[in-house]
């Protein structure tokens, strides 16, 4: 290490005791951006997750309350077809599954 510190030293110009107040002032500098760096990442991320967990519980309630509709829909069509006499509800309902999966496999023409 002396040696390492030496050569360095030379092509520095400076004496070893400069150099090596120069490299530990440098490595404590980036140490504390290091650490203030973490600190506010930290304190950026509690932030985010603050501000975006009501829209996050929001957001679940809403897919929720549209999966029960959706389930109710499904239900109620399927008795209305039963209800009209179609004795074939329950391949008319798989038919509409395999279409409904297409349709939402399909990309969007909006940007």
């Amino acid at each position: 290490m002396y040696n390492a510190l030496a050569s360095l030293s030379i092509r520095r110009k400076e004496s070893i005791a400069v150099t090596i107040r120069r490299l530990l002032s440098q490595a404590i500098s980036e140490e504390a951006a290091v650490d203030g760096k973490d600190v506010i990442t930290d304190a950026v991320r509690r932030a985010m997750r603050d501000v975006l967990k009501p829209t996050e519980d929001r957001l679940a309630k809403l897919a929720s309350k549209a999966a029960r509709m959706a389930a109710t829909a499904t239900y109620l069509n399927t008795q209305v077809i039963g209800d009209l006499g179609r004795r074939d509800v329950l391949q008319i309902y798989n038919e509409a599954r395999k279409r409904a999966a297409a349709y939402l496999r399909e990309q969007d023409d909006e940007a």
